[in-house]
């Protein structure tokens, strides 16, 4: 596959503010904010890559698997990261010998929640508190880690925090606000950094993702880029099938073999059907045809960032990530609440700021789903274009 741009920058092709953000003290508790595209999670990156020339005890904390090899690519090689869950759950048991306490399932998936309550408990009963306070915790997508998971590692003795976050790009369940990680660490309001020029979006990509912000300003949008050439971001409705779909996605694809396309879905049902769509399809293509993978759950194939092709994955899994281009898939299978529109304008102010040239936003009418979608999509059609594809 051909490459693609994909490398940290040089210390050299900074901003200012954000040379400012990565010479804060070595020691101490620091919190960085910043919208979509501010560069939070190079500016972490480049933090852990000073703490391994020096030599010093670090590690790199993100919120998903995905994002994980996305970062260790990103970074080269050497970096040492974990997800935060599972190197949570290691240090819980290596410091008190005990498991995390966890609370029963309520929900269809099984999933099991951490019990904080419990783990202060536990923390609280230890006779002696561990010596951390020369470890360097460097954490990517803060504001999807829950407060009390802050307060444990306090409470076990670690002094030294490094944390990016946008409270606006919060799309777990169990997640901080800028005020609660700050509260947490003991930093200041006044000592919080914060990230405003946009490095990452075309104008229109930026417009459209500013479009969902829902105002809430703990963290600003970012400022928009100057105007540029790229494509308006355009919705499509359709109501035959994916067939015609799957070879729109694979003809973009082919006509830049070079870049990475995201399509993200609203669940397991709609990411599997765009999947088998896409590798089934009769196409004719002018180059080979593009790699096509996916990535939930327990099914973590090697993605290559720095390779053009497809990525099919669920819109909660795209924290984080860069693509040249973003689908999103079927947009009115998204659950939205009518009395509360902000946690589905939220899901859609991060997806769409995925993309770094053009979005696509896909609404399938065949498929039934929420018919409250349109209340939180922009009807200027200077920043979202719509066009209904007829049957063919």
């Amino acid at each position: 596959m051909p490459a693609r741009r994909f490398s940290l920058p040089g210390i050299q092709d900074l901003s200012k503010e954000q040379d400012a953000v990565l010479s804060l003290p070595k020691y101490g508790r620091h919190l960085v904010v910043g919208g979509p595209g501010t560069g939070k999670s190079v500016i972490a990156l480049l933090r852990a890559r000073r703490h391994q020339r020096n030599g010093d005890p670090y590690l790199f904390l993100v919120f998903n698997h995905i994002l994980h090899q996305a970062s260790r690519q990103l970074y080269g090689d050497g970096l040492d990261s974990e997800t935060w869950v599972a190197w949570f759950h290691r240090l819980f048991f290596d410091v008190t010998g005990e498991s995390v306490p966890k609370r029963r399932s309520t929900g269809p998936d099984g999933f099991e929640p951490i019990d904080w309550n419990g783990v202060e408990d536990i923390v609280d009963a230890m006779p002696s508190i561990p010596d951390f306070d020369r470890q360097f915790l460097v954490i990517d997508e803060g504001q999807d880690m829950p407060p009390a998971f802050y307060g444990c590692l306090v409470s076990l003795g670690f002094e030294n925090f490094f944390v990016v976050a946008d409270q606006n790009q919060q799309i777990t369940e169990e997640n901080s606000n800028r005020t609660e990680i700050a509260n947490a660490l003991c930093i200041d309001a006044n000592e919080i950094l914060e990230l405003t020029k946009n490095y990452r979006n075309s104008a229109p990509v930026a417009r459209l993702a500013r479009s969902f912000y829902t105002g809430d300003p703990s963290t600003p949008p970012p400022e928009l880029p100057e105007v540029d050439s790229s494509a308006t971001p355009k919705l499509y409705s359709f109501d035959d099938g994916l067939e015609r779909i799957a070879i729109g996605i694979l003809r973009l694809a082919d006509r830049d073999p070079r870049q990475l396309i995201g399509v993200l879905a609203p669940n397991n049902t709609v990411r599997q059907r765009y999947y088998v769509a896409l590798q089934n399809v009769d196409v004719n293509l002018d180059n080979p045809r593009p790699s096509v993978e996916t990535f939930y759950g327990n099914h973590r194939p090697d993605v290559v960032f720095g390779q053009g092709g497809i990525l099919v994955i669920n819109s909660q899994a795209c924290k984080g990530l860069e693509f040249d281009s973003v689908v999103l898939a079927d947009i009115n299978d998204h659950y939205v609440r009518a009395s509360d529109l902000d946690p589905t304008k939220r899901r859609f102010y991060v997806m769409a700021a995925r993309a770094r040239k053009q979005v696509f936003l896909l609404l399938n009418r065949s498929s039934g789903g929420t018919r409250h979608i349109e209340e939180i999509l922009t009807a200027d059609p200077s920043i979202l274009r719509r066009e209904a594809l007829q049957n063919a």
